[in-house]
């Protein structure tokens, strides 16, 4: 692992931090000397998460990303008891079904796009006061190969909030920039996490890793690698950047 010496003591908010790529985000952080809060809606997953962690250095608020007040009080108490904010990770997402348009019900398309895309400019939106008065301040979204292209089955609704958080992202990385903060996303392809294992077959995980030139679908930690890399000052002139984190199966 990478140190980032500079990350000590800054501020980092973590949500969908109880699970996967999220939860291991927040373990190298903390591992940088990072402040980090946990936001998630799982209360327990998440406390488990910070438990695991020295208890001085982090922080759960219970949060639920797509709610306008939730997200502002989490926030607001976040700076008041860190002294700040400096990094905001949006890792809170994910999809319901494996569908096509035709047979997704309306409901579940509303649902994905609100958690994934309304809850990314959510956070983003009532963090950039806090991120404003940082000297380092970072925005890193999570987005994912199927917002970048069509690969393999996924859900149109989970496709569709993914490629706009990217957009969302490159907006972000112009309005702010003159302020110092940079705003920059990754792209993660099919990764281990429980709620893969939970949609997908062993079989069909296998299928996906072989097309990979690698041969292996990456473990979270492979993510949140990179995002540490984001939030450091070796990334400072990196603004308005997809990170494509999927084994060269896609080359863009």
């Amino acid at each position: 692992m990478a140190i980032y010496p500079e990350l000590k003591g800054r501020v980092a908010v973590v949500t969908g931090a109880a699970q996967g790529i999220g939860a291991s985000t927040v373990r190298e952080f903390a591992q940088q000397g990072a402040l980090v809060a946990l936001l998630d809606i799982d209360a327990a997953g998440a406390q488990k998460v910070a438990d695991e962690i020295n208890g001085s250095r982090t922080l759960y608020v219970r949060t639920d990303v797509t709610d306008d007040k939730s997200v502002t009080d989490a926030l607001a108490r976040v700076a008041s008891e860190f002294g700040g904010i400096d990094i905001l990770v949006n890792s809170a997402g994910g999809y319901g079904k494996l569908t096509g348009v035709e047979e997704l019900p309306v409901d579940d398309w509303d649902r994905t796009v609100t958690l994934n895309l309304r809850g990314t400019f959510l956070m983003c939106k009532r963090a950039i006061p806090y991120l404003k008065k940082s000297k380092a301040g970072r925005i890193i979204n999570v987005s994912s190969i199927s917002g970048r292209t069509l690969f393999g089955s996924t859900s149109p609704a989970y496709a569709a909030s993914k490629a706009g958080v990217i957009q969302l992202t490159r907006f972000l990385a112009i309005e702010l920039g003159p302020s110092g903060i940079t705003s920059n996303s990754i792209a993660p392809i099919t990764t281990l996490t429980p709620r893969v294992r939970a949609l997908r077959t062993e079989a069909n995980i296998e299928q996906i890793a072989s097309t990979i030139p690698l041969r292996r679908l990456p473990d979270p930690e492979d993510h949140a690698n990179a995002m540490v890399f984001l939030a450091s000052d070796s990334a400072a002139y990196l603004n308005g950047v997809a990170l494509d984190i999927n084994g060269g199966r896609i080359l863009m």
